[in-house]
């Protein structure tokens, strides 16, 4: 739900429920003041001599214990207990000695009470009945034992619709504001939790990447305006560490990176200088040893070529300024042909190379050729190096999957252990810990080859058995003949 519409709908409902809950509050309210006004039952008309005659009799009452027992008036619970009984008749009373407040009804504004004695106290001809604030009273004057002058003040309403009009008024206003303020606060409450609790997480989260810790998560469940601010702050920290993890992962193959250089470059200088050195100082004091040292100084500038080739290559196809000049490829005129090139070298190492096509007429792949080529040079390469078997084999299986063909290269070689197989992509990665170039190669065969095949679109992976042979897959594009 948008922010939009529970802003709407909390307007709505700021006019609906006070209007509802009005309009029930001043059925109650009606019903409650219709029982203190009591004429629902009586003429108007009539009202008058029925409150004053109820209101009298206790007048009446009150009257004979003033005449009979006057020092009752002295005590608080009395009076208290009087205005009580007075109350259910809808009236209030008042007490006063020497014209001063002794008790007054809580009904009865004491300052109102006080002006209206002192403008009864200036009139000589005084009737029975008075009047004050719109309300008629008896009056009954008496002396205590001790002398003190007394008056004894019962208040009564004869407008039953004014008292209802008044109490119904006052009544309503107070519950209506009650409502008005509870039903804001409320909707208040709710509308402002939907919005700041998830500005509080987002709050939270930017202190976080302020110091640097990107491991925290934000789980917002709305899907409101704020909650979509709160889903794309979620995404950022995960590309955000995303990156971060990145960016020490390649500071750390970085630093191996040059490590391998450094190494695999210095192993060939060092011996190259060693041999230079044997020349000028006449260890080779042979022809036949002369020639030998300058047999391994060539072998060692072949290598050094090959390795910088290599990392050429690897580092051109990192920044992406290798060019691909991909075209139609028939797999299996490109396969023979590498087989040809290859027959011979391995058949003096007494490997047998063979091929298995399980392809349709004319299957052609999407391929930059030489790019190609060099993938799968790669792979015999390393399958030559680490062949351990007297009776070599390598196999070349070609499969057509739907609109792909899967390439598989196999070979009865050495094979790679398991905890060494995810990182045979890797850069500069091999087997061998100490990096013995003994067997030739740069290490980067693998990782040039797999570099290239994701260029193709395609994925390359291995499978291997330690001790029986590994197996390099990879699958390249069908297109098309035409």
């Amino acid at each position: 739900m948008s922010i939009r519409f529970k802003l709407l709908l909390s307007n709505i409902f700021m006019i609906v429920i006070p209007l509802v809950s009005s309009l029930i509050l001043a059925i109650i309210i009606i019903g409650v003041n219709l029982d203190r006004a009591d004429f629902k039952n009586h003429k108007f008309e009539d009202r008058f001599s029925e409150v004053a005659h109820d209101v009298f009799k206790e007048f009446i009452t009150i009257s004979n214990d003033a005449l009979y027992n006057p020092d009752r008036f002295y005590d608080m619970d009395y009076l208290k207990n009087m205005d009580t009984k007075l109350k259910t008749l809808n009236s209030s009373m008042a007490f006063t000695i020497n014209d001063e407040i002794y008790y007054l009804s809580d009904k009865i504004n004491k300052q109102e009470f006080k002006d209206h004695l002192s403008r009864v106290s200036k009139k000589q001809n005084e009737n029975e009945k008075y009047i004050f604030c719109e309300m008629s009273y008896f009056n009954h004057s008496f002396n205590l034992s001790t002398g003190e002058d007394c008056s004894l003040y019962i208040f009564f309403s004869t407008k039953p619709i004014e008292k209802f009009a008044e109490g119904f008024v006052k009544d309503f206003l107070k519950g209506f504001f009650i409502i008005i303020i509870l039903t804001n606060g409320i909707l208040t409450f709710f509308v402002s939790r939907s919005i700041i609790r998830p500005l509080r997480k987002l709050k939270y989260g930017a202190e976080q990447i302020k110091e640097g810790d990107l491991s925290f998560v934000i789980d917002e469940k709305s899907n409101d305006e704020v909650g979509e601010v709160c889903h794309a702050f979620e995404e950022m920290r995960k590309r955000l560490k995303g990156a971060l993890e990145d960016q020490l992962r390649y500071d750390e193959e970085r630093n191996e990176f040059i490590a391998s250089i450094t190494h695999d470059l210095k192993t060939p200088l060092t011996s190259i200088k060693g041999h230079l050195d044997g020349l000028r100082d006449g260890i080779a004091d042979t022809p036949e040893k002369a020639e030998k040292y300058r047999d391994i100084i060539y072998k060692k500038v072949i290598d050094m070529d090959r390795l910088i080739n290599d990392l050429t290559f690897y580092s051109n196809q990192t920044l992406k300024k290798v060019p691909f000049n991909f075209s139609k490829v028939d797999l299996k005129i490109f396969i023979e042909d590498i087989i040809d090139e290859y027959q011979m070298e391995l058949e003096k190492l007494g490997v047998e190379i063979l091929n298995n096509y399980n392809l349709g007429s004319k299957v052609l792949v999407k391929a930059d050729v030489e790019k190609l080529k060099r993938v799968v040079s790669n792979i015999l390469e390393n399958s030559i190096k680490y062949m351990d078997k007297e009776n070599g084999q390598i196999k070349i299986d070609v499969q057509d999957v739907e609109n792909k063909v899967l390439i598989g290269i196999h070979d009865n070689g050495e094979g790679i252990k398991k905890d060494y197989l995810p990182n045979i992509f890797n850069r500069f990665y091999r087997v061998d810990a100490s990096r013995n170039t003994s067997k030739g190669g740069s290490g980067l065969g693998l990782a040039i080859a797999h570099q290239i095949i994701e260029a193709h679109g395609g994925n390359i992976w291995a499978e291997s058995e330690f001790g029986k042979g590994t197996s390099i897959y990879f699958e390249l594009e069908k297109v098309d003949i035409k």
